[in-house]
């Protein structure tokens, strides 16, 4: 019986280790790039080489239809096409079809698949599956899936957070700070701003300046630090100009210079330009 069991347990083991992602970039660059990188008889030749990635990419194309491919949306040939691609461990494919089924889009709305698709390809690292659970859990979105459970939410968030997932960071960041569901706790807030602001797969994420050069500014979460709240400032643009105008009072003028150094440097590692300049300190 023990060896029965056993084997049971190293055949989960096994089918889990099998699972696949192909593109774990949760903004859909690396997806983008693959259509790019295949012409319309390569991805619509289903031979056997690179088959359960052609299948992914083919049953996206007929979910929705697609011009350029030449190809007219065809509900059953996405079912049928995701479906394959998930019984050959794709998990890209378990999380489309939890949407599908989520929505009823080309397909009877059935949230006990989408539940059951999406615990799995969440369970098999894939990103937006794991912040699909996580919003799910804190009730913030896709509430049929699961009942509201906070522990499981940051749970499944942090993960997704932690695998570079900009908008798991950010939803934690403003649980934090807000106290929603959770007890305020700017230390907390700080360290999941930075990972919202500073993920792998969005250097130039500047939207979140603002908020960090106001931690540095304060001390919320970190110490204070005028330099980099003035740097975090001048990369804000012209949303930034009157942080400056406000710190600059408070620091010298070397220091403006090397807030305004730093500045320069990452826009020139990142080949952007959005500083404001700079502004003297007032004598």
């Amino acid at each position: 019986m023990k060896r029965f069991i056993f084997l049971i347990a190293f055949c989960l083991s096994s089918n889990a280790a099998q699972a696949k992602i192909l593109f774990h970039d949760p903004t859909g660059k690396e997806l983008n790039v693959a259509f790019d990188s295949f012409s319309e008889r390569q991805v619509k030749n289903l031979s056997p080489s690179d088959i359960d990635k052609k299948q992914y990419l083919l049953g996206l194309l007929y979910l929705n239809g697609d011009k350029e491919f030449h190809v007219e949306q065809n509900c059953q040939k996405a079912v049928e096409l995701l479906t394959d691609a998930w019984e050959a461990d794709i998990a890209d494919a378990g999380y489309a079809l939890a949407t599908m089924y989520y929505y009823g889009t080309c397909t009877e709305k059935n949230v006990d698949k989408a539940r059951g698709l999406a615990t799995q390809a969440a369970q098999d690292g894939y990103i937006l599956a794991q912040r699909m659970l996580g919003m799910a859990y804190v009730g913030a979105k896709w509430e049929e899936l699961y009942p509201y459970d906070i522990r499981k939410g940051i749970g499944w968030l942090s993960k997704a957070g932690n695998a570079g997932d900009r908008q798991a960071a950010a939803h934690l960041a403003g649980m934090y700070d807000s106290g929603d569901g959770v007890s305020k706790n700017e230390k907390k807030y700080f360290e999941w701003l930075k990972k919202a602001v500073f993920t792998k797969f969005e250097e130039r994420n500047i939207a979140g300046f603002p908020a960090l050069a106001n931690c540095y500014e304060n001390g919320k979460g970190t110490v204070v630090n005028l330099v980099k709240a003035y740097k975090y400032y001048d990369l804000s643009g012209t949303a930034g100009v009157e942080g400056k105008q406000r710190i600059a009072k408070e620091m010298t003028q070397e220091q403006i210079d090397e807030a305004l150094r730093q500045s320069k440097k990452w826009q020139e590692e990142h080949n952007v330009q959005v500083g404001g300049g700079f502004i003297r300190r007032a004598n």
